[in-house]
């Protein structure tokens, strides 16, 4: 931009002065025709909303998009004192589910797990559940250095599979005694139905 001007020998000092008021001239425009918004003002926010999403496919879906939009933004707003956070990349996810109409999209408060039916005694539906998050395996851990271990006989071999059964059984009821709908491993991407 500035590129013809150094060609007609201007000095590169006029130049950036002459930046700097053009950036004067449009922030005091600016000033002077913005106005404040109330954020809890749906008509208002929705206005605005409206027009950053103006593209042909909002032509047919743009009132529920720009109320989706609304709300989710409504739900991850954080106040803290005089500063106000809203940060959608970290608190809000949208998830695709197979089969849907862009009609049935709504915004969830909370957490949301799909997870296949497995067997028919599975609830499809769970309201207010109780969630375990592990961290750590449900099988039994076998030591992390080289073990050897001596079966002279079957006996030996038994009492070995008794203690990897015992340490597993342990688990399962320490998970029982929490009595959870849903337990999530973390660092994989199981959800499991717990029956309690």
């Amino acid at each position: 931009m500035a590129e013809p001007l150094l060609e007609r020998n201007f000095h590169p000092t006029v130049i950036v002065r002459g930046f700097m008021k053009a950036l004067q001239t449009a922030l005091d425009t600016c000033n002077q025709i913005c106005r404040t918004i109330d954020v809890q003002n749906t008509t208002e926010m929705r206005e605005i909303v409206t027009s950053a999403i103006g593209t042909k496919f909002s032509s047919r879906w743009g009132d529920q998009m720009v109320d989706l939009a609304i709300n989710a933004v409504r739900k991850v707003v954080t106040k803290r004192g005089d500063y106000t956070e809203v940060d959608v990349k970290r608190f809000v996810r949208i998830e695709k589910i197979p089969g849907g109409e862009l009609s049935e999209c709504v915004v969830l408060d909370g957490v949301m797990f799909n997870k296949d039916v497995t067997h028919a005694k599975m609830r499809r539906r769970i309201e207010n559940p109780r969630i375990l998050l592990l961290d750590c395996p449900l099988e039994y851990k076998k030591g992390e250095s080289q073990t050897n271990v001596e079966i002279m006989n079957e006996e030996d071999f038994n009492a070995l599979l008794r203690q990897e059964e015992e340490y597993v059984e342990q688990i399962c009821a320490n998970v029982r005694v929490c009595c959870c709908f849903l337990m999530r491993i973390i660092g994989t991407r199981a959800v499991v139905q717990v029956a309690c």
